[in-house]
């Protein structure tokens, strides 16, 4: 009976699995394709409608969703921003962010405008490190320090920059080039000068030689200080006007222990009088983003969200779109002491304390309980 080679036994075996499954394959294959959670839909921007079951294609920048498609990968009905509103990317939000006012120490680079936010810059003279929340901008330097030159003028975004002049250490090398040749022919006529006594002295010139080194070397290096006797009263001199300095031991004995502070409780904060919550809330969203970037990712994941909706760079906006997702997600149980208390976790407390501040002064939020308290101080005659 003829038998086929094992080689071919499994090479046919493999044309009838491809046979079996490769129609599955296709179909899977093309349903990756149209993954509602990637962004690119196959060429087209696209989000996914759960009540509908469909996907829309997503509204253009400068626009805001109105309504959803009615059919399969159908456009979505959009409305433009309104004044003093944004969307610098494709989206499916029901509103436009709102543009950034520049505060009173910046100066407005570009407006706001449909697609692109407001571009704020510190005023001549100030600056704001872009690595570092920016609440208020500083006065730069006005000259170098004494003996230095300016290596970068004063910018919008840093400090004027000092360095000692290019060429200074040459000066140097002038000086210790003479005084390294010096010690190597001292060094040299010192040891020519052991080689060539008898064996009998060599041992107490030895010492001889190295005491007549150390000193030596000990004068050279005083000749740049000038006259070491001067130098010598002065000192003296100097110590016997100065008290003689408290022991280790007393002024640890001296010196109180200050206890450690304690971190005082903060108030919860509460929309100001006439605000729509949810809209303040949103407001405050770009003042979070004023942490450094290295908190946001953990930030975000303290808020228990998606790696796919973490920032995806060092973009303001796209801190702003990952705290609206979490907006959307959380509803009504979404609040700015949420935000607060999750910095307070992260061990970030002065850095919630300096938002919450901001937050305040900007008019968004007050504190729980203020004006209880300003009216009870209004009554004490």
């Amino acid at each position: 009976m003829f038998c086929p080679p094992r080689r071919l036994c499994l090479f046919l075996l493999l044309l009838l699995a491809r046979a079996a499954f490769g129609t599955d394959a296709a179909a899977l294959s093309r349903r990756d394709d149209l993954d509602p959670l990637d962004p690119s839909g196959g060429g087209t921007e696209l989000y996914y409608v759960p009540e509908k079951g469909l996907r829309c294609q997503q509204c253009p920048a400068g626009t805001h969703l109105a309504k959803s498609c009615e059919e399969e990968n159908g456009s979505s009905t959009c409305l433009p921003c309104k004044a003093e509103e944004f969307m610098d990317y494709p989206n499916a939000f029901h509103s436009c962010h709102e543009c950034l006012k520049c505060r009173e120490d910046q100066v407005e680079l570009s407006p706001c405008q449909a697609t692109r936010n407001t571009e704020c810059a510190c005023k001549e003279g100030t600056f704001c490190d872009p690595k570092l929340p920016c609440e208020m901008c500083h006065k730069c330097q006005t000259r170098c320090p004494e003996g230095q030159v300016v290596l970068s003028p004063c910018t919008p975004y840093s400090d004027l920059q000092c360095g000692p002049a290019q060429g200074t250490g040459f000066n140097y090398l002038w000086i210790i080039i003479p005084v390294v040749i010096l010690f190597l022919f001292v060094l040299v006529l010192l040891i020519c000068k052991y080689c060539c006594c008898s064996p009998g002295k060599r041992r107490n010139l030895t010492s001889y030689s190295l005491k007549d080194a150390s000193n030596l070397m000990q004068k050279l290096s005083w000749c740049g200080r000038g006259n070491v006797g001067t130098q010598d009263n002065n000192l003296n001199e100097q110590r016997a006007r100065d008290p003689p300095l408290p022991r280790a031991e007393e002024s640890e004995e001296m010196l109180p222990i200050a206890p450690s502070p304690r971190p005082r409780p903060r108030r919860d904060l509460v929309p100001q009088t006439g605000k729509e919550p949810i809209q303040a809330l949103r407001s405050t969203f770009y003042i979070f983003a004023g942490m450094k970037f290295i908190y946001w990712k953990k930030f975000g994941r303290s808020l228990n969200m998606l790696e796919n909706d973490l920032p995806f760079d060092r973009s303001q906006d796209a801190f702003y779109e990952m705290l609206n997702k979490w907006l959307e997600r959380e509803g009504s149980k979404a609040s700015v002491n949420v935000l607060l208390e999750t910095l307070d976790q992260l061990d970030l407390r002065g850095v919630a304390d300096d938002i919450s501040s901001e937050i305040i002064r900007k008019g968004l939020f007050k504190s729980e309980g203020a004006e209880e308290q300003g009216g009870s101080c209004a009554s004490v005659p």
